[in-house]
C-alpha cells in the first residue's frame, strides 16, 4: 500500500464516540466480565488512545504492556522528503520474549499477547489482529499443579517482575486465580481420567487399569500397572511394602502404593491404588487384583499394617511391620518421654536400628524399660508385640529401615496438590513414577561409567566390581572393611565358624559380640546368626570374614547385580542375553527385545515363511 504522510491522529469530529465509550455502552450487551474488550477492527483517532484502551484492559486483567515492533514509512521525494509516517504498530504484554541474559531479573517470559494497530485511510488507527490470551496463568498452573505453595508462586513471579512490588496484581488476586483453575480442572474430572489412561495405553501397550464398582456404577477401587512396573515385580517382588495416605485427591480417597527395592537399593513403585473405603474386604481385592495383573506371583514379604488381609489372601507370604510407623507411633504415644532432648529417644532409635537378633533386642528392651521406669506403659507392651514382626529372619531387601520404608504421603510429597481431581492426580503420579526410573537411569550411568574406589583390595571386593551395581558395591565394601574387626574360630572345618568381635568391651551391653556361621555342604551358602544374608540378600561381615579366612574370592549372591534384572521368559532361556538400553524408562525396547525374540524362535521352525519374507 502506498501511504502518504499526514498528522500523526486524525481530526475530531463532534458527536463521534470515541472507543472507550462505545465499550462503556456496549457492557451492557456483552456476555464477557470485561467493560473493556480489545476486538479487530475497533477504531481510535490516535495512538496515544489506542495505547490507553489497552493500557486500561490491561490493568483489570492484572498484566503491563509496551510498545512493540512497528513500521515506519519515510518520504523520499518531495517537500516532505526524510519525514518519518508511523503506519504500524504492535502493543505487547509487558512479558512478551525472553531475556537476552540467562542470570536478569527481567520480567519476559514468552508471552504472546499482542494487539497490532494499522492506520486507517483517515489517519487513524484501528486493530488489524489481537491476541489476548497470557501464559502467565499457565505458569501459575503448573506451580499449582506440582503443589507449589501459594506463597511461594506470588515470590516466583515476583522473580519475572524483578520485584513482588512490581506483580501487577495483589496477593489476593493470584488466590482467586487459583481458585478458578482449580474448579476449571475439576470440570469432566471422569472424562479426563478416562482420555489420560487411553493415552498412557497408546504410550505403552502393557499398561492396565482395573476398577471395582459399586451397585450404582461408582468407582470403589482403582488400580493401575505399567509395563515397567510388571518387568521391575518379576525381578524385584519378593519383598514389597504397601501403605495409604490421605487427602491426595479431590475426593478424599486414600491413596496406597506398592512399592519395592532395585539392584541399586532404590525405591521403585509397582502400583498405585485409589479407594474409597479401607476395609478388610477392600484390601483383599487390591491384594488379590495387583498379583493377577503382576502374573500371578505373591510376593516373599510384605510389609503392610492390613494383617488380616494379608493372612487371606497371602497364606506363605511373610508379614512384617514398618519401623517408621512404630517411630511415628511412638511420637505420639509417649509424649514428653519421647521429644528430641531425651536421652530415651536416642536409645529407642538405637535399639530398633542396631539390635540385630532377637536375643540381643530382648535384652536391651529390658535394659531399657527397666531404666526409664517405663515397664507398665501400655504402649510399650504394645510395641514389643510389634516389633517382633520387624525381625532380621526373613528377606525384606532392608525395607523395614527407616530410610527404606517410605510412606507414600513422603512419596507424594512435592508432585500432588492436596485436593486435586482424579486426572491431575493420575497425571502426578505418573511424574513420581518417571522421576524414580530418571534415578535409575542415573544409577545405571554410574555403574556402566564405573569409578568406584575400592576400600581393601581384597580379591572378592575385586570380583564384587564386576558384578554389583555402584550403590551395592559400596555397601558391600563396608561390610568388607567391617569384618577385619573379628576373629574367625573354626568350630567344624568348612562346616562351621564362630567369628568374635576384637574389641568387645566397646560395644553395647546388649550387644552380641561373637556369631556363628554355618556353611552348607555345596559351600554355597553362607548362614549367619545375624540374620543379614536373609534379611538383605547379601553377605554381612561375619560371613565375609568367613570366607577372607578360607580363600573365597567370588560372590554368590544374584539379589543386588547387575544381572538381577536380565531375565528371559524360561522358553527363550537357551538365546543370547542383552543388557537392554540404558534408559530403562523406554519400556518398549524391553517389550521389543522379548517379543523380536520370540519372532525369532517361531521363524526358526518355519523356514517357508522366512523364504517368503
Amino acid at each position: 500500500k502506498k501511504f502518504e504522510i499526514g498528522p500523526l491522529a486524525r481530526p475530531t469530529v463532534p458527536g463521534r464516540a470515541s472507543a472507550l465509550e462505545n465499550s462503556l455502552r456496549g457492557f451492557a450487551h456483552r456476555t464477557t466480565d470485561n467493560i473493556l474488550c480489545p476486538d479487530i477492527g475497533l477504531c481510535f483517532d490516535s495512538l496515544p488512545e489506542a495505547y490507553e484502551y489497552f493500557n486500561l484492559y490491561s490493568w483489570k486483567i492484572g498484566f503491563g504492556i509496551r510498545y512493540g515492533r512497528s513500521h515506519n514509512y519515510k518520504c523520499k521525494y518531495g517537500p516532505k522528503k526524510d519525514v518519518i509516517y508511523k503506519t504500524m504498530q504492535n502493543i505487547v504484554c509487558g512479558c512478551e520474549g525472553f531475556p537476552t541474559k540467562k542470570n536478569t531479573s527481567s520480567v519476559r517470559c514468552g508471552c504472546g499477547t499482542f494487539i497490532r494497530l494499522l492506520r486507517s485511510d483517515d489517519h487513524g488507527w484501528y486493530i488489524k489482529d489481537c491476541k489476548l490470551e497470557h501464559n502467565h496463568p499457565e505458569l501459575v498452573q503448573n506451580l499449582r499443579q506440582n503443589n507449589v505453595p501459594l506463597t511461594k508462586v506470588y515470590n516466583i513471579l515476583g522473580t519475572y517482575f524483578g520485584s513482588t512490588d512490581d506483580v501487577p496484581f495483589n496477593k489476593r488476586s493470584l488466590e482467586n486465580l487459583c481458585k478458578q483453575l482449580s474448579k476449571e480442572e475439576a470440570n469432566d474430572d471422569v472424562w479426563k481420567t478416562m482420555e489420560l489412561f487411553t493415552k498412557m495405553r497408546d504410550d505403552d501397550p502393557s499398561f492396565v487399569y482395573t476398577a471395582d464398582l459399586d451397585s450404582d456404577g461408582r468407582i470403589r477401587t482403582l488400580i493401575c500397572v505399567n509395563g515397567k512396573s510388571k518387568l521391575d515385580y518379576r525381578y524385584f517382588g519378593d519383598a514389597i511394602t504397601f501403605d495409604t495416605t490421605y487427602k491426595t485427591n479431590l475426593y478424599g480417597m486414600p491413596f496406597g502404593l506398592f512399592v519395592g527395592v532395585n539392584n541399586h537399593f532404590q525405591s521403585i513403585i509397582f502400583s498405585g491404588v485409589l479407594m474409597r473405603q479401607e476395609t478388610i474386604q477392600t484390601f483383599e481385592w487390591i491384594f488379590r487384583e495387583f498379583t493377577s495383573l503382576m502374573g500371578g506371583k505373591a510376593p516373599r514379604t510384605i510389609l503392610t499394617a492390613m494383617e488380616v488381609a494379608i493372612e487371606r489372601v497371602f497364606p506363605n507370604t511373610t508379614h512384617s511391620w514398618f519401623k517408621w510407623r512404630v517411630l511415628k507411633m511412638a511420637k505420639e504415644k509417649l509424649g514428653s518421654v519421647y521429644n528430641k532432648y531425651s536421652n530415651f529417644k536416642a536409645e529407642f532409635h538405637k535399639l530398633i536400628n542396631y539390635s540385630i537378633t532377637v536375643v540381643e533386642f530382648e535384652s536391651a528392651w529390658e535394659e531399657l524399660i527397666e531404666k526409664y521406669e517405663l515397664k507398665e506403659h501400655h504402649f510399650l507392651n504394645a510395641v514389643i508385640v510389634g516389633l517382633n514382626h520387624i525381625s532380621m529372619g526373613f528377606f525384606c531387601a532392608k525395607m523395614t529401615s527407616t530410610q527404606r520404608s517410605e510412606s507414600p504421603n513422603h512419596m507424594l510429597k512435592g508432585y500432588v496438590p492436596p485436593g486435586a481431581p482424579m486426572h491431575l492426580f493420575v497425571k502426578q503420579y505418573n511424574k513420581l513414577i518417571a522421576d524414580r526410573i530418571s534415578k535409575e537411569d542415573a544409577e545405571n550411568q554410574r555403574t556402566r561409567m564405573g569409578g568406584v574406589v575400592l576400600k581393601t583390595g581384597w580379591p572378592i571386593e575385586k570380583h564384587a566390581t564386576t558384578i554389583y551395581m555402584s550403590a551395592m558395591l559400596e555397601m558391600f565394601s563396608d561390610n568388607i572393611f567391617d569384618s577385619a574387626t573379628y576373629n574367625v574360630i573354626e568350630v567344624a572345618p568348612n562346616k562351621k565358624y564362630l567369628t568374635v568381635h576384637s574389641d568387645a568391651s566397646r560395644r553395647q551391653k546388649w550387644s552380641k559380640v561373637h556369631y556363628g556361621i554355618t556353611i552348607s555342604d555345596d559351600g554355597g551358602h553362607y548362614q549367619c546368626e545375624c540374620g543379614l544374608a536373609e534379611h538383605m540378600g547379601m553377605l554381612c561381615c561375619h560371613a565375609i570374614r568367613v570366607m577372607l579366612r578360607l580363600g573365597i574370592d567370588k560372590v554368590p549372591d544374584k539379589r543386588w547385580t547387575k544381572e538381577a534384572n536380565d531375565v528371559l521368559p524360561h522358553h527363550l532361556a537357551h538365546l543370547p542375553k542383552d543388557r537392554g538400553s540404558l534408559r530403562s524408562q523406554l519400556y518398549h525396547h524391553a517389550s521389543l527385545h522379548v517379543a523380536a525374540l520370540e519372532l525369532a524362535t517361531i521363524g526358526d521352525k518355519n523356514m517357508s515363511a522366512i523364504i517368503r519374507c
